[in-house]
């Protein structure tokens, strides 16, 4: 069974809908399509597990502030997206969500841009927006990896309802970054 990731968010729209009936085009197939951050390995690193991490890989730097980008792909009118961060080792949780759109999204895909403060990595990040603007993104060789995390996604409509849960194909490295 699917948890709602945000239950805050469909109340909202249960509390909206009390003027009147409101339409919704049901928010489906949401997808994670890519994640980015600013910190990118301009190297080949090892965990602490002794496996490497590729040269290219994007990575949370838990000792820095982190700008972090997720893609999603959709069908239907998506009007609030809700972002997990999920610790792969330990399973805890943290979740956000988007500021509500101006206007519902139903281009079918959408970029979202968040911010890691520093020593907040895996879970814990600020608040975001649909973004157009690309991310700046740093090289980095010297890091220590701490643990990995997942994101995982859940869109709401205008009327509050949750679409389905997605998740990285892949866990974020989050690592202490040397400059």
């Amino acid at each position: 069974m699917k948890k709602i990731l945000l239950a805050s968010v469909a109340g909202a729209g249960l509390l909206a809908s009390c003027g009147g009936v409101l339409t919704a085009d049901p928010v489906t197939n949401l997808a994670v399509s890519s994640y980015s951050t600013d910190w990118q390995l301009n190297s080949d690193v090892r965990d602490q597990n002794g496996q490497v991490i590729p040269k290219g890989t994007y990575l949370i730097c838990d000792n820095k502030n982190t700008k972090m980008q997720v893609g999603v792909t959709f069908q239907g009118g998506l009007q609030q997206l809700a972002l997990q961060f999920k610790g792969y080792n330990t399973g805890t949780t943290k979740t956000v969500a988007t500021n509500p759109l101006n206007a519902t999204n139903s281009s079918g895909s959408g970029t979202y841009e968040y911010t890691f403060g520093p020593n907040t990595a895996p879970l814990s990040v600020g608040g975001g927006n649909l973004s157009a603007q690309a991310i700046i993104v740093n090289p980095i060789t010297n890091v220590t990896v701490k643990g990995y995390t997942y994101v995982r996604v859940q869109g709401y409509d205008l009327a509050g309802n949750a679409s389905n849960v997605a998740t990285s194909p892949t866990a974020i490295p989050v690592a202490d970054c040397a400059s």
